[in-house]
């Protein structure tokens, strides 16, 4: 479908618009009167969110991210789908799974009573998906845009088994400097730690989460609401989630920054990565015909 039919289709006047973007991408923009917001089918993946109140994105995006088809979009929300981290039975599929390349289908879009922004996307199980994962399924991520921002991934076993699956919303949030921000609400959490020399180890969190090197760290029995505190650009991220009691908190640091082709070498002060997850011992299973919802929803303050 063309950029004309999607429009007459899905286009909200004023409102909501279907555009081309970086790369020849198809890309959905909003912009409400409560905020702004840019949505990429590529991969299901809200780009960018400003609530009319704010001075900057909420959401960090590398300028060497890579906007074309089979690549990952570095930044915005990656949807991590139906396996988070590595392929877990190394047979060479994708990292994180293949939502987060994969084409998704506009399925609705609609204005709220409230003045938010209803989106919805879809994938649907084919000859293509099953070749990766052979299950049946319907896959959605429904996105409201308004004062906060909400993101829903629901996956609908279609087939006649259960289906076992991790999954994340893989969140870039854009910060004024890591060195200066901590993530609050993590205290007293266990976490395995990915990025410890030699085997993973197990240990509990005490007081808010920092960066002065790499952290890869899966948190887990989470609570519900997480927060950044951002003093550079003077800020709180609020994180609400639901269904989720995994959580995954990321920088690169330094040097695995420098070995990734589509950040630049400084961009791992711009941003950090605290993930809506089950993984690790979250592991979901949805009985045939069920549904399950993982969500997040996030907001600005002042600080």
């Amino acid at each position: 479908m063309d950029i004309e039919a999607l429009n007459a289709q899905f286009g909200i006047e004023n409102v909501l618009r279907v555009v081309t973007g970086r790369g020849g991408l198809t890309m959905i923009e909003i912009t409400n009167g409560l905020a702004t917001a840019l949505i990429s089918p590529h991969g299901g993946q809200v780009l960018s969110f400003r609530p009319a109140h704010a001075a900057e994105d909420l959401f960090f995006v590398s300028e060497r991210a890579y906007f074309e088809a089979g690549q990952a979009i570095k930044g915005g929300v990656p949807v991590c789908w139906p396996w988070f981290g590595p392929d877990p039975q190394g047979q060479g599929r994708p990292a994180h799974g293949f939502a987060r390349i994969w084409p998704w289908t506009i399925l609705a879009t609609a204005q709220e009573p409230d003045g938010s922004t209803f989106v919805q996307l879809g994938i649907a199980d084919d000859e293509h998906t099953r070749a990766l994962w052979p299950y049946y399924f319907n896959l959605l991520i429904e996105i409201r845009v308004g004062t906060t921002l909400a993101i829903d991934l629901i996956t609908r076993n279609a087939g006649d088994r259960p289906l076992r699956l991790t999954q994340g919303l893989h969140a870039y949030f854009k910060v004024g400097d890591a060195g200066e921000v901590a993530v609050h609400g993590l205290s007293g959490c266990r976490y395995l730690d990915k990025a410890a020399d030699g085997a993973d180890a197990v240990i509990e969190q005490t007081g808010p989460v920092r960066f002065d090197r790499e952290v890869n760290r899966i948190y887990e029995a989470v609570p519900a609401e997480l927060s950044i505190e951002d003093p550079v650009l003077k800020r709180r991220i609020g994180i609400e989630t639901k269904q989720s009691r995994t959580a995954v908190v990321w920088n690169p640091w330094v040097e695995t920054a420098r070995a990734m082709p589509d950040l630049d070498d400084a961009d791992y002060r711009h941003f950090v990565c605290v993930e809506t997850v089950n993984t690790a011992s979250e592991v979901i299973e949805i009985p045939p015909a069920q549904d399950y919802s993982l969500g997040a929803r996030y907001r600005i303050e002042s600080a």
